[in-house]
């Protein structure tokens, strides 16, 4: 929760120091953006949703499975679990960056209408603290991917070569 609370701060942070420069910007600079947050975070959510899908009943299958449960099992099943927490966190934060983009891109074209004045320039701020808040979150949450499928990786070779170590030792 503290790296998502870093992420507002940065936002925050941005959002101050470019002020001059946000207050200028009208919503079709966003577009594009919202577009590609759009697109990418449902591309996540519907892989890593589908991934959760495949991973998780094993997840259980294996801890449960047969009469004996094995301190090994137990471990695996931890590591999936740990993993599985990860893949769960990305999930969540594609479809709250899915929801707060499909909420701009409704509410947007009535604030439009409605907004004036100086709340024009504090609706701006918060329109470019909320896209770079997304941005970042989403963005994070694909390094997130990319580091989840690396150690996935390095695991699956890991256990594979202790496989052929143990598969030489016994004979």
């Amino acid at each position: 929760m503290i790296k998502y609370l870093v992420i507002a701060i940065i936002s925050c942070f941005a959002t101050y120091l470019l002020k001059d420069t946000v207050s200028s910007l009208e919503y079709s600079a966003y577009k594009a953006v919202l577009a590609a947050l759009l697109n990418i975070s449902s591309i996540i959510f519907a892989i890593i949703g589908a991934w959760i899908a495949i991973i998780y009943p094993r997840a259980i299958g294996r801890a449960f499975k047969g009469k004996q449960v094995t301190d090994q099992t137990l471990k695996d099943a931890d590591t999936d679990a740990d993993y599985l927490s990860q893949l769960v966190e990305i999930v969540l934060v594609s479809a709250i960056v899915l929801m707060f983009v499909l909420s701009i891109e409704f509410s947007v074209p009535i604030a439009k209408n409605l907004i004036t004045g100086y709340w024009l320039t504090y609706s701006k701020y918060a329109a470019f603290f909320l896209v770079s808040l997304l941005t970042l979150s989403q963005l994070y949450a694909v390094f997130r991917v990319i580091l989840a499928n690396y150690f996935f990786l390095n695991d699956l070779r890991k256990k594979n070569a202790d496989g052929k170590v143990d598969t030489l030792h016994q004979l």
